[in-house]
């Protein structure tokens, strides 16, 4: 009767041996100089890469590695070949009175980093029509670098998104020639959300298709006709021009020009930064068009051929969509 009892207390004591023991820190493998840092907690291992996918329309991204090993990038991806060696790329963004901060604010954040990222990188500054400090739609207020006077050599033109960027801007005839003499001469040209309206005024959109804010697809359609909308789409890469919804996927359609600018790892690097995965995943990402001629970094003021029709989602009724205010 007494050998149960035995066995118990035998077991009791077993597993009271194994609990402390299981909880005392142990020594870090390695050096006997790493050995010697005791408590030091154990390194946390890196994931391993996963397998490429392929992605909709003319390009083929690899997944994220930016936590391990840099992936090689997809067969006509950047690095371009044809980037200055003496100097950062010279990236304006046009900010004028009720400039939208999250349009202003995303792609100058990802360009800004790729000095951090790659040399030379890219030079950001702002140009306002005059030179003179401009309020966002938000309320901050901004010093510009430059004026249309005085503003330098500009190889990629950013323009974000306004109050007035359906209406009033386009009337502002100095600001309309400007965008168009800058960018034809820029090796790209970049609009998010409603800077698109301001890319067709100027005639920067002819013969490539584009893309805006989703609620204001209809008055696109109703004011540039003549212009190849893609709806439903997060950015359209035209070659030279690349057009997005704007909003938070401005973000996505920044990293993407990196990506064609400077390779893969560096656009990985900066989104690892910004907490943007890149490339995005292919289970959620939103479809995108990549299509058109390459960049022209002559500024021979070309924007591209007509490129091969993509198929998407046709224009629902405007009766189904929220009007744009």
């Amino acid at each position: 009767m007494r050998r149960p009892h035995s066995l118990f207390l035998i077991s009791l004591i077993l597993l009271t041996f194994a609990l402390f023991t299981g909880c005392q820190a142990r020594e870090p493998e390695g050096t006997p100089e790493q050995s010697a840092q005791a408590g030091a907690p154990p390194p946390i291992a890196t994931p391993a890469p996963q397998t490429p996918f392929p992605q909709s329309g003319a390009e083929a991204t690899p997944p994220d590695a930016s936590a391990g090993t840099p992936l090689p990038p997809a067969p006509g991806a950047g690095p371009a070949q044809d980037l200055p060696k003496d100097r950062p790329l010279q990236v304006a963004f046009l900010v004028i009175d009720g400039v939208y901060n999250t349009e202003l604010a995303a792609p100058y954040d990802v360009f800004h980093h790729t000095t951090f990222h790659t040399q030379p990188g890219m030079r950001v500054f702002t140009v306002s029509p005059n030179g003179q400090p401009v309020t966002t739609f938000e309320g901050l207020k901004l010093i510009p670098d430059y004026g249309f006077a005085n503003a330098p050599q500009i190889d990629v033109l950013v323009v974000p998104s306004a109050r007035g960027s359906m209406d009033k801007d386009l009337q502002n005839q100095a600001m309309i020639d400007w965008v168009r003499t800058v960018g034809s001469r820029a090796r790209h040209v970049l609009s998010l959300c409603d800077g698109a309206f301001v890319l067709a005024k100027a005639g920067l959109l002819q013969g490539i298709p584009a893309t805006t804010f989703p609620e204001d697809y209809e008055r696109f359609s109703q004011m540039f006709p003549g212009i190849d909308l893609k709806v439903n789409v997060t950015f359209v890469d035209a070659g030279k021009v690349i057009t997005s919804q704007g909003g938070a996927r401005s973000y996505e359609a920044a990293i993407h020009l990196t990506d064609k600018l400077y390779g893969t790892p560096v656009a990985q690097g900066i989104g690892k930064g910004l907490l943007v995965p890149w490339p995005p995943d292919p289970d959620t990402m939103m479809p995108r068009i990549v299509t058109g001629p390459p960049a022209d970094p002559q500024g021979t003021g070309g924007t591209g051929a007509p490129a091969t029709p993509t198929p998407t989602t046709p224009l629902e009724p405007a009766a189904n969509r929220t009007p744009s205010p």
